[in-house]
Formats: C-alpha cells, structure tokens, sequence
C-alpha cells in the first residue's frame, strides 16, 4: 500500500510540474534560474533518453509499447518481492516510467524543462520522471551488488515463488525425532537396562530391615 502512494504521489507530481511549465513557459523559451548554469525550459522529446528514436515517426508509438509493458513489469515485481529497498527502487523507476508515458499517450512527446550548462557542454534536457528512473536504477545497481540473494528474487510473472514454511520444518525434524525414539525402544535394550531390570537391589533388603527395627522399637 506504501509503495502504490509513493508512485501515485511521485506520478502526479511530475504531471503537475509539466503542467506549470506548459502553461508559463513557451515552446522553445528558457527562464534564466542561474546564468550560464541553469535554466528552465519547455522541450518536446519524442524520443528516449538523448533524444533516442526522436527522428522516426513510429518512434514514439515503439517508446510507448516499451513503456507500458516494462510499468507493467515493474508493478508485477513490486507485489512479488518482500525485499523493501528492492520495493522502493522499482516504486521510483515505476513512477517515472508511468509519467512520461502519459506524456507520449496524451501529447505525443515528453516534456522536458531541467536544463544544465557546464561551459560549453549542454547536458540532454530531462524531467522529474527522468530523476526518479535514474535514482531507481542506481538504488536497484547497489541493491543488486550488495544483496546477491535478490538476484534470485522470482521477480517476473513465470518465476514461481517458493515458500518456507518453517513450522512445516519444525514439525517434521520433532517427528523424526520422535520415530528414532520408538526404534531405541523397540530395539535391543542397552546393558544399563538389563543390569536395572535382572539385577536385584541392594538397597531393598537394608530398607526392609531397617524398617522392621524402627517398628519394633515404637513398640518397645
């Protein structure tokens, strides 16, 4: 439930401040934030990531299908796992995948108004959706590096999920036990067994004596 929040949240964000550059900045314009450093823009990608598959016309319907079917993907693996930062890092890369997806269903391009200057070298134009892939991805790099279990997360739709049931494991190692036990009593009884049972005791006779001399002196 957390995690369908932080990507509706994160999703309607991106929206909203597609919105306000849309509305206040003209295509093409730029509104100076820091000179020579940042500014913000109003850009229409077509494509990917640096403008990747911008040219063709079928571009942006390929980018789409791509888009659907890994959010749909990703939002499988999020019910699949238990791992919680494996659940946050595919929570930020949904929230963004599923914002500039609207962007191409809705307008035919994605929106981008984050634009840095570094001297002469432009950095490619990106967005709050563009953030929230890039720091997913780089949750789910270090995840991945540091946790090698989750490697064998079943993670897609044809992966089955095993469950331990560790009472099941329980109950089974007290059942074993229990079955050895009835073998050592059925089986041969040990020497210390035989010598308890065949052997007289030597502690009757002196108790039994005893015991006749302490009643016949209340007697007396």
């Amino acid at each position: 439930m957390v995690y369908t929040i932080i990507i509706i949240m994160m999703s309607i964000a991106d929206q909203i401040i597609k919105a306000v550059v849309n509305r206040h900045i003209g295509a093409g314009e730029s509104l100076v934030v820091i000179d020579r450093f940042f500014y913000l823009v109003n850009r229409k990608n077509t494509g990917a990531a640096w403008s990747f598959l911008a040219e063709p016309d079928w571009g942006i319907y390929f980018l789409s299908i791509v888009s659907a079917i890994i959010t749909v993907f990703l939002l499988i693996a999020i019910y699949r796992t238990s791992h919680q930062g494996l659940r946050l890092a595919l929570s930020l890369i949904s929230s963004g995948s599923i914002g500039n997806l609207i962007d191409r269903v809705r307008l035919g391009a994605v929106t981008d108004y984050l634009d840095f200057h570094f001297g002469s070298y432009v950095f490619p134009t990106f967005n709050l959706a563009d953030i929230l892939i890039v720091a997913g991805t780089g949750l789910l790099i270090i995840l991945m590096l540091t946790r090698h279990h989750l490697l064998d997360e079943p993670l897609l739709p044809w992966q089955k999920v095993v469950k331990t049931n560790d009472s099941s494991d329980t109950e089974s190692e007290t059942e074993n036990s229990y079955n050895e036990v009835l073998e050592n009593k059925d089986g041969k009884p040990d020497e210390i067994s035989i010598r308890q049972v065949s052997g007289p005791n030597p502690f009757i006779g002196k108790d039994h004596e005893h015991a006749e001399n302490s009643d016949s002196r209340r007697i007396l």
